[in-house]
C-alpha cells in the first residue's frame, strides 16, 4: 500500500519498522508505537533528514515537557555527521546546519511560546500526552505557509486526540495521512523473553497498551465517559438559585482556576488565569463568585491557598477550605469520579479541561496508597476546580480528622 522513497540520509541503520516509517511519503504520518520500539530514533532521522533536504529550513520537534525533547536534541548531536553541523546552542537546544537549516526542540509546556514560526517539518514526541490544542491552534497553522510536513510518535492513552489523528490515517482514500501500528515486539533488539516478563506483571490493558500499541478504551481511564458529559455552554447566572464553586490557587508556573457549577451538576462559569497579582486575583474571583448569586467556594488551603482563603472570608465571601494531604486528594477526585460516571455533572466543551480529564493518571505507590496527578509536565488545575466545585454541590463536609490511616472517609 505504501509507495517507496528513497532515503537520503540516514543516522543509522533501522530496523524493518522503522524503514517501513521512513519509506512512507504521507505528508502526515502517524505512529503508534510500543515502548522501546525505537521511535525516538527513527524520529530524529527524519528531522535531521527533512533539515538536511531542504536548505534554509526550520524544524520543529515538540515534547510534552522540556526533560524529553532535550533526549532528541542530544541524540542528533551525537549522531549528526561531521561537516553538516555549523553551531549547536546547547542552552536553546538548537542545531543550525551548514545548509542553513535550524532544528529546535521545545517542550509544550507554554503553548503560547510556540507560536510565531513558519515549519517546515514539525515531530510532535508522545502527542497523546500534549494538549489537542498545541496541534490544532498553535502548531497546524505553523506548517501552512511552507505546506510543511508532520510525524506524531507516541504511545498510546486511551481514545483521545492522538487516536482520532491515527484514524484519518487509516483513510486509504486520504493520501495526506498513513499511520502506523508499531508494537515493541517489533523491535528486534528487545528479547521475547523480557517482553514475556513485562506482559506477566502488567494489568492486560496496561501491556496492551504499552508494549502492543493498542488504543484501548476509556475503561482505562481514570474519567472513563469524559465525552458524554460534554454539552452546553456556560450560563449566565439566574436570580434566586444555588451556585457551588471550587477554587485552585496557581503555583508557580500553574493556572488559577475558578469553576462554578449550578445545583443541576451544569458548569456555567470558567475561569482559567495565571500571573495576576494577589489583589488583582481575589477582585477577579469574588466579581465572579458575587454574580453568580453569592456562590460559596471551596478553595484548596494547602500552601498559599490558606491565606487567599482567610482574604475571601475577611471579604464576608462563603469560603471553605480543602487542604490536600497524602489522604484527603483521594476522596476529592473518587466522588469527581462517581459524579461523572453518574452523569450527575455535566460540562462544555472547553478544550483545556477536557485534555486534562483525559489524561488525569492514578498510579499505586509501592506500600499501596492510590495516587492521583495530572502526568509530569502536565497541569491538573481544571480538574481540581471542578473536583472541589461538585464536592461543595453534593453537600459533602471534610476535615483532615475524617480519614482514617488507609485513605478512606470515617462513616
Amino acid at each position: 500500500m505504501t509507495k517507496t522513497k528513497r532515503i537520503k540520509l540516514l543516522l543509522y541503520p533501522p530496523h524493518p519498522g522503522q524503514r517501513e516509517l521512513h519509506d512512507s511519503p504521507a505528508r502526515f504520518r502517524v505512529a503508534a508505537c510500543g515502548r522501546r520500539w525505537g521511535k525516538t530514533v527513527a524520529a530524529v532521522n527524519e528531522i535531521v533528514k527533512h533539515a538536511w533536504e531542504a536548505p534554509g529550513t526550520l524544524c520543529f520537534w515538540v515534547a510534552p515537557v522540556y526533560r524529553q525533547s532535550m533526549i532528541a536534541f542530544d541524540l542528533v548531536r551525537r549522531s549528526l555527521p561531521k561537516g553538516a553541523v555549523k553551531n549547536v546552542l546547547r542552552s536553546g537546544m538548537r542545531v543550525t546546519l551548514k545548509n542553513g537549516s535550524v532544528v529546535e526542540f521545545r517542550s509544550a509546556e507554554i503553548p503560547r511560546n510556540l507560536r510565531g514560526f513558519g515549519i517546515y517539518f514539525l515531530v510532535l514526541d508522545e502527542c497523546a500526552f500534549l494538549p489537542k490544542l498545541v496541534w490544532e491552534d498553535v502548531l497546524r497553522p505553523a506548517l501552512s505557509d511552507r505546506e510543511g510536513k508532520a510525524l506524531f510518535i507516541s504511545t498510546p492513552k486511551g481514545r483521545n486526540w492522538f487516536y482520532n489523528l491515527f484514524s484519518r490515517g487509516g483513510d486509504v482514500e486520504d493520501t495526506n495521512w498513513e499511520s502506523f501500528t508499531f508494537p515493541t515486539s517489533g523491535n528486534p533488539f528487545i528479547k521475547v523473553g523480557e517482553i514475556e516478563e513485562a506482559k506477566k506483571d502488567l494489568s492486560n490493558h496496561r501491556f496492551r497498551q504499552e508494549y502492543l500499541a493498542e488504543f484501548i478504551d476509556d475503561a482505562s481511564m481514570v474519567f472513563p465517559g469524559v465525552g458524554e458529559i460534554i454539552r452546553g455552554e456556560p450560563q449566565e447566572p439566574i436570580a434566586k438559585r444555588s451556585y457551588f464553586a471550587g477554587l485552585d490557587i496557581a503555583r508557580h508556573r500553574d493556572y488559577t482556576v475558578l469553576t462554578i457549577l449550578n445545583s443541576t451538576g451544569s458548569l456555567v462559569h470558567f475561569d482559567r488565569f495565571n500571573k495576576c497579582s494577589w489583589g488583582m486575583m481575589k477582585r477577579r474571583v469574588v466579581a465572579s463568585l458575587k454574580s453568580y448569586n453569592n456562590a460559596v467556594v471551596w478553595v484548596d488551603s494547602t500552601g498559599v491557598g490558606d491565606p487567599f482563603l482567610e482574604s475571601l472570608r475577611k471579604g464576608r465571601i462563603d469560603a471553605r477550605g480543602y487542604t490536600f494531604t497524602r489522604l484527603s486528594k483521594g476522596p476529592l477526585i473518587e466522588n469527581l469520579i462517581l459524579g461523572i460516571e453518574e452523569g450527575r455533572i455535566t460540562i462544555p466543551h472547553i478544550e483545556v479541561l477536557v485534555d486534562e480529564l483525559m489524561m488525569f493518571e492514578r498510579k499505586t505507590t509501592e506500600t499501596g496508597y492510590v495516587t492521583y496527578s495530572a502526568p509530569s509536565g502536565h497541569h491538573d488545575d481544571c480538574v481540581v476546580s471542578l473536583a472541589l466545585a461538585f464536592w461543595g454541590m453534593r453537600g459533602i463536609h471534610v476535615s483532615q480528622s475524617d480519614f482514617n490511616g488507609s485513605g478512606f472517609r470515617r462513616l
